[in-house]
């Protein structure tokens, strides 16, 4: 069956023109590359316990087509990046990916991570098809904030643990639609990640 995978355009609208996330779309999109490269090479689930799950308005999800795919980056010794994504069906594009950068030498290590996060940039993407896409996080937060609509829930990450061979983690927060403020927000709950990283 092949896969569809597709890079949601609106990234570049909430992105704007801030260097960090400039850097941050090039690094999704690298991520996305390298997902569609290790998905040729893998085949489903194969229990070995990896797996994204969460509920979205509402509904319980598992993006566990195959196996979860983690990347990290590092800088020196220091995790300085994660990107999670899980796939749930192929031929509707619905995927989800959970991305947290940190831009010092502080690094990514075990504890609670908000978009509202001084030295961190984390996003939530939830595709539901190729015309549906929700986004939580740092710059969704902000532009809401500066649009007088502020976010209620906003996107929080968990990580339990993370070295250089897996993530584990959970993650919570409101999705916008095409991540516009002042939209009827989607409720991300129960949010639970555990992913071989490469």
């Amino acid at each position: 069956m092949p896969l569809k995978v597709t890079f949601p355009t609106q990234l570049t609208v909430i992105c704007g023109g801030n260097p960090k996330l400039s850097t941050m779309k090039k690094q999704a999109l690298f991520v996305l590359v390298l997902i569609c490269a290790i998905f040729a090479c893998k085949k489903s689930n194969s229990g070995s316990g990896y797996h994204v799950t969460a509920s979205i308005g509402g509904k319980g999800k598992a993006f566990n087509f195959t196996e979860p795919i983690g990347v990290i980056e590092k800088t020196g010794q220091a995790i300085t990046s994660l990107y999670i994504t899980g796939i749930l069906d192929t031929i509707k594009g619905e995927s989800i990916q959970i991305q947290l950068s940190c831009y010092t030498d502080k690094g990514i290590v075990p504890g609670t991570y908000t978009d509202t996060a001084a030295d961190y940039i984390m996003q939530a993407i939830y595709s539901a098809d190729e015309d549906h896409t929700f986004y939580a996080g740092t710059m969704v937060a902000s532009y809401s904030e500066s649009a007088g609509t502020p976010v209620k829930n906003h996107l929080k990450i968990v990580i339990t643990a993370i070295d250089d061979k897996s993530a584990r983690g959970t993650f919570s927060g409101d999705l916008l639609p095409d991540g516009s403020p002042g939209t009827t927000p989607v409720a991300m709950t129960n949010g639970d990640f555990y992913a071989n990283v490469e």
